[in-house]
């Protein structure tokens, strides 16, 4: 008998490998979501998440075994099993809401005063198992850690404490399995302190903000990730003068950075090379009691867009110009048409187009505009808004095709999705049809893939948020968050790094409790997923099939078959699911 039954799963696996869409969805069956935080103490919720880089896992945060006591834990997707990073804490005792996953997947580094209470020190853990090592070394009587960012290949971690003298925040290095601590700030002056810090995409330095020869006086610095002299990048200040806000180029030849540099409180744009140079200006002449407030790099690292009333007071627009100095263009639109932009506008992946929102004289809606990054005409996208309608958010898809906004653009007042191609055309309604006082919330993501939308929509009558997703061209909205317990809302939502699946954070079985789930992104169960668990396992799904092959029915076919994460566990329910598996083509 068993060997018979090894056959048979044997057989179901294979034909799961030759006919993946087969396994994939069953058709008009639709999942529910999927627990995946494990149990929770009383009083117990799940504060954050993040999906690995690799899909493998999602990291969590919770008071999951005592309430109040928030620790770190990691669930592996394909078994659900749950492991705590953090290590043991005792009384009194956190993790601070500020972890990180290394881009490769391997390891997770978060803060927690672990060792000392109220003294929070840096730490490093694998994410599937391990004890955390230290990374931030001995402190100082009263020291913390206060930021970390890993580094792009994932080796090493820089972060800014007070180790060496108590409030004076200083910048370090140290590889992400542990090692020696290598400061990178070197000398700062009384009073001195790092304010922010950046590692360039290729991981070979840093680059930090700092009052660090003339208290108060902010500047840019580079230095090499693994120690040397910090080079001061921004050049001659004036005495009241400060750097505000700076980026690296993708490519990480350029820092872009704008500051009050050349006039008091006269905020201007510049460029410099990484390893140090002359600072460029970028923003070029600006109207008196003009600033730059913003701005970006193109991911091809070519240019940089900036917000800015350069030409009038308090009229904000937006200009493109070579990240290495060069003709500044107005891209917002020519004098007397677009009058002001929003804060935030996006430049498309590929770096073809710059997005943006902004209205013109005399309406003061804010409509959606394209434009090629260079200048030229800019397409309204958002089409004809009703009186007093305002395109609230957008996104870009990952794809640089299509353009996601929400607005109230057909009834006042009243919020929904569109999607429309970034070169302009008709905007395509995603939300299906709301009922009276629903709208759709912030937040909208596009998946990697480019081929869904998922959004929340808040429901007035009963003042909860349910998940749906939809097809990124047009289609009927899907519901992924199944039905709560009254009270029960989404709060958040991440979709995974292969686009099949959404994990959300919702109070969904019981009321104010919040857990974590996942549900499949286009809301429809897997065809041989029988027990509902959003996996399909041999020592689950594939075992009560093969039982089912060889005639057991009723309890003889579930007994002992069922996952911790059963969301179906009726064996009436799970026969009807395999008699619809088998009655697929190609079923062994």
């Amino acid at each position: 008998m068993r060997d018979l039954c090894n056959l048979i799963v044997g057989r179901v696996l294979r034909w799961l490998l030759m006919v993946p869409i087969l396994a994939a969805f069953a058709s008009g069956v639709f999942a529910q979501p999927v627990k995946i935080s494990g149990g929770m103490a009383t009083g117990g919720d799940v504060t954050s998440y993040q999906y690995s880089p690799n899909g493998e896992f999602v990291v969590f945060l919770a008071d999951k075994d005592t309430d109040g006591r928030d620790e770190l834990y990691s669930v592996r997707l394909s078994s659900g099993v749950i492991t705590k990073l953090s290590g043991a804490l005792t009384t009194g005792r956190d993790v601070k809401d500020s972890f990180q996953i290394s881009p490769d997947g391997t390891r997770v580094v978060f803060l927690a005063d672990k060792d000392t209470d109220e003294v929070f020190e840096l730490y490093s853990v694998p994410i599937g198992f391990g004890t955390p090592t230290k990374l931030s070394g001995a402190l100082v009587t009263g020291g913390n850690v206060s930021f970390f960012n890993i580094s792009p290949d994932s080796a090493g971690v820089v972060f800014t404490a007070d180790k060496d003298t108590d409030n004076v925040p200083e910048l370090y290095s140290v590889p992400i399995t542990g090692g020696t601590t290598t400061k990178l700030s070197g000398t700062l002056v009384t009073g001195g302190a790092v304010v922010a810090s950046r590692i360039s995409p290729d991981s070979t330095r840093v680059v930090f903000t700092a009052d660090k020869d003339t208290d108060n006086v902010t500047e840019l610095y580079s230095v090499p990730f693994a120690g040397g002299t910090p080079t001061k990048l921004s050049g001659p200040l004036l005495t009241v003068g400060d750097v505000n806000s700076f980026q690296i180029s993708p490519d990480s030849a350029r820092v872009v950075f704008y500051g009050d540099k050349d006039a008091v409180t006269v905020v201007e744009l510049y460029s410099v090379p990484i390893t140090g140079g002359t600072p460029t200006k970028l923003s070029g002449t600006l109207v008196s009691d003009g600033d730059v407030s913003s701005f970006q790099i193109s991911p091809d690292s070519t240019r940089v867009v900036f917000m800015a009333d350069k030409d009038t007071v308090l009229v904000f627009e937006l200009y493109s110009v070579p990240i290495a100095g060069g003709t500044v263009t107005k891209v917002s639109g020519a004098p007397g048409t677009i009058r002001s932009v929003s804060p935030f506008y996006q430049i498309s992946p590929d770096g073809a187009r710059v997005v943006f929102r902004a209205y013109t004289l005399p309406d003061t809606s804010y409509e959606l505009y394209s434009v090629p990054i260079a200048g030229g005409t800019a397409a309204k996208l958002s089409g004809t808004l009703v009186s007093g309608g305002v395109v609230a958010s957008f996104r870009v898809s990952p794809d640089s095709a299509r353009v996601v906004f929400i607005a109230d653009k057909d009834t006042n007042g009243v919020v929904e999705l569109y999607g429309v191609p970034i070169t302009g055309g008709t905007p395509t309604k995603l939300s299906g049809t709301l009922v009276a006082g629903d709208n759709v919330e912030g937040g909208h993501q596009i998946s990697p893939d480019n081929a869904r939308v998922v959004f929340r929509v808040s429901e007035n009558t009963n003042f909860v948020s349910e998940l749906y997703s939809v097809p990124i061209t047009g289609g009927t909205p899907a519901k992924l968050s199944g039905t709560p317990v009254t009270g029960g809302t989404v709060i958040n939502f991440q979709i995974s790094p292969d686009s099949t699946r959404v994990a959300f954070r919702a109070d969904k079985l019981a009321d104010e409790v919040f857990e974590l789930f996942r549900v499949q992104i286009g809301g429809q169960a897997l065809t041989m997923d029988l027990d509902g668990d959003d996996r399909i396992l041999p020592t689950t799904d594939l075992l009560m099939f093969s039982r089912y092959q060889l005639g057991l029915r009723g309890s003889a076919l579930v007994s002992g078959a069922l996952s911790s994460n059963a969301t179906i566990t009726s064996s009436a329910t799970i026969e009807s699911r395999i008699r619809a598996a088998l009655a697929a083509p190609g079923t062994p």
